[in-house]
């Protein structure tokens, strides 16, 4: 009688050598390892070994000519022909297509008279192949089982299912199954240091507005080209007068798609961004900026946490023109493109930089952020009331928080970013390195007050910026001995506000915002007259004019904080200064504003 080993997910070769150690040199081997850059090295290792055949197969309960198999790219061992997988960084967007076998159908082949061994360990897969050997009747072909089996590893509820059916069955035939754990130490053929070497990436639509950033643009898409994966660049060339425009007409690249606004006006990050998403040809976008430099491995380590429903962040290294934070890193390769050396750069990310943090993974959200389309598209894009620039993606990021999305930001994909050169720190705006334009002071501000508008706070988020959301509320202020320097305060921080007074006067303050936001101002400001009104809000706020100072206006900043701690139906006095809160609702509708 012949004894073969059947050998499904041979990694490194262990499984062979202790098989041989085992049951001897003539045992019969047939090995089957799904990933190519480990089965192809076997093949090579043990084509002079004629009592060893390596196939390049993911065993399975169907013959198929290609199937994704999804790798892990952070453990040798860790890959798995479900995508489903928990540990390990498997990902949907990392695979390979290979073929699979029908494990039942090849067992049914061999000789009735050889001594069957069979061995899983195959990340998963082991409870639907047994449960296609019990139902195909092949367990009594097998004479040994070996395996391990992965109960906690794969987020595939009916698989627990099988895991109850298989043991059951097992027990009742008295079938024993033996556990195939090897340790690390355990010898291996060939080196598990090769097992990455060779796999599809998702491609990705790196979406990269522009103006004036010509130098730096140059420098981010040439970094993009170095990644691994075949990505598309979309750049949005916004009225640029920097030549940005000819060189794009000089590239020929088929990946490169550009949208180009002749101006004279700028549209802003918010219309071109959005622009960039609808042309986007790929199921994955990332918000990159022009002003930033992909490090070597990238893609790979943002594939790797991607799925429907999260949104990835790379980790930022900057040089020191803002505040450190535990977000990021403070290295200075330079300010300036002169300044800058992509080698060096590089070499200090593969040889030289260590996290941060203990963890390879934190909650929060910043560009480059990278996210299916099709999620995005979820919650409506960016708001209008923020073009055309600034504060934008904090509006944006609480709608994806808000949606349920889970934000990561993964510590080994890198960018290089100058920081702030879209108009903040643009030298053509009137910036430079360090240096707030104009432009910029006028659009943040600005958009600012719109941002306390439409959410009732300003941009909150913990250390390492995960957005805080607090409740909006329907919150009124009602005024007397109003004044213009008070309703200027004030206003932005209710969705109503009612004020006394000489009405005209007022006037110019509505038309100077109505220029400055999409809010029907007329509808945000009124008359405190009961007669026009019934001032029927969740929440009313009373103020006087005459006694409100700095302390009270920090309390209403607060207010939706307080009311969601601790606020019920009824009356209170708030602050120092005879401030009013009458409590009729407490409803919140954040969520309202998702899209």
């Amino acid at each position: 009688m012949n004894k073969i080993f059947i050998d499904c997910g041979a990694h490194c070769g262990e499984s062979i050598l202790e098989a041989k150690r085992r049951y001897g040199n003539d045992i019969k081997i047939i090995s089957f390892e799904a990933n190519p850059n480990l089965a192809i090295p076997l093949q090579n290792h043990f084509k002079d070994d004629l009592n060893v055949e390596v196939r390049n197969e993911a065993t399975w309960v169907e013959d198929q000519e290609s199937t994704n198999f999804y790798l892990s790219i952070d453990w040798s061992d860790g890959s798995s022909i479900y995508k489903e997988k928990k540990s390990g960084g498997v990902s949907d967007n990392i695979s390979v297509n290979i073929p699979s076998i029908n494990l039942a159908n090849f067992i049914k082949k061999i000789k009735k008279d050889n001594y069957i061994i069979l061995k899983l360990d195959v990340e998963g897969a082991e409870y639907e192949i047994l449960n296609h050997l019990i139902e195909e009747d092949i367990i009594p072909l097998i004479n040994e089982f070996h395996g391990e089996f992965h109960p906690d590893k794969i987020d595939k509820p009916e698989l627990k299912d099988l895991e109850t059916k298989i043991f059951k069955h097992f027990n009742d035939n008295k079938i024993n199954f033996h556990s195939w754990e090897l340790v690390g130490n355990q010898p291996k053929a060939i080196s598990r240091n090769i097992w990455k070497n060779h796999y599809n990436i998702k491609p990705i639509t790196f979406v990269i507005p522009s103006r004036n950033n010509l130098e730096f643009l140059q420098l981010a898409y040439q970094s993009i080209k170095d990644l691994k994966g075949d990505h598309e660049i979309l750049v949005l060339n916004d009225a640029s007068t920097d030549g940005t425009q000819k060189w794009i007409e000089s590239i020929n690249d088929p990946k490169l798609i550009t949208y180009h606004n002749e101006g004279p006006d700028r549209i802003g990050i918010v219309g071109m961004f959005d622009k960039g998403i609808e042309m986007a040809n790929t199921d994955i976008i990332m918000a990159f900026h022009a002003d930033m430099v992909a490090a070597p491995n990238l893609d790979e380590n943002i594939l790797k946490h991607l799925k429907p429903g999260t949104v990835v962040s790379a980790t930022r290294v900057e040089p020191p023109l803002h505040p450190d934070g535990p977000e990021k890193m403070l290295v200075d390769f330079g300010t300036e493109v002169e300044d800058f050396n992509t080698d060096k750069f590089n070499n200090w990310v593969t040889n030289e930089y260590k996290p941060k943090h203990d963890t390879l993974t934190t909650e929060g959200i910043f560009a480059p952020w990278c996210m299916y389309k099709e999620d995005f598209l979820a919650v409506g894009g960016h708001d209008e009331l923020f073009a055309p620039q600034s504060k934008e993606d904090s509006d944006l990021f609480n709608r994806f928080v808000l949606n349920g999305y889970k934000v990561i930001q993964t510590w080994e994909g890198l960018v290089y970013h100058f920081t702030s050169r879209g108009s903040r720190f643009n030298k053509h705006a009137g910036g430079a390195a360090g240096q707030n334009s104009e432009e910029w002071l006028h659009t943040t501000n600005k958009n600012m007050r719109n941002f306390i508008r439409k959410w009732g706070t300003m941009v909150k988020h913990d250390s390492l910026m995960k957005p805080i959301i607090t409740p909006k509320y329907d919150i009124a202020f009602k005024v007397i001995n109003n004044n213009l320097k008070i309703l200027e305060a004030l206003e932005p921080w209710c969705s109503v506000y009612y004020g006394d007074g000489h009405w005209v006067q007022y006037s110019h303050y509505m038309n100077k915002e109505e220029n400055l936001t999409t809010y029907n101002m007329d509808e945000r400001v009124k008359p405190n007259d009961p007669t026009l009104h019934n001032f029927n809000h969740g929440i009313i706020v009373e103020i006087d004019g005459h006694k409100v100072t700095n302390e009270d206006f920090q309390l209403l900043q607060v207010l939706p904080e307080v009311l969601e701690e601790g606020g019920e139906i009824g009356e209170f006095e708030y602050g120092n200064n005879g401030m009013k809160i009458i409590i009729n609702d407490l409803t919140s509708y954040e969520k309202s504003l998702i899209k």
